[in-house]
């Protein structure tokens, strides 16, 4: 099985979250069962994520380019190309580019989340900071 960079498989996230997440193998797409799924983010510079968790996934999110911090289990953490950070389930982890260029994650779940999931988490950080204000 090969698969490509499909821009129209990209899930945008509005502000003021702002990333690309691009469901590489999903369970949408999978053609047998899967132990895990992968997707790519990508924040430009200055941009971060909520601080969130997964209840029953851990999150492995391998750094391909750029620069930043991640605040994971308490403990914050420099990224960098070849550095991997991983999330177990119920750990609360955020990410933030400090960097000049994008900063890129290979982000692998397992078990496997779907990019529906995805996209529902996105819209549910998004509509909760929308209350808060």
């Amino acid at each position: 099985m090969y698969l490509s960079y499909e821009p129209g498989n990209n899930i945008y996230v509005p502000e003021p979250y702002e990333r690309v997440l691009t469901p590489y193998l999903t369970t949408e797409n999978a053609p047998c069962p899967l132990s895990f799924s992968v997707h790519l983010c990508e924040w430009e510079p200055g941009r971060k994520n909520d601080l969130h968790t997964h209840a029953d996934a851990t999150e492995a999110m391998f750094v391909l380019s750029g620069s930043g911090t991640a605040l994971c289990g308490g403990e914050t953490v420099s990224l960098n190309p070849g550095g991997l950070l991983v999330a177990p389930p119920g750990e609360a982890h955020v990410i933030e580019n400090t960097g000049t260029e994008n900063l890129r994650l290979l982000c692998i779940f397992s078990p496997p989340v779907s990019a529906e999931s995805l996209r529902e988490r996105a819209a549910l950080a998004h509509a909760e900071l929308e209350t808060q204000r």
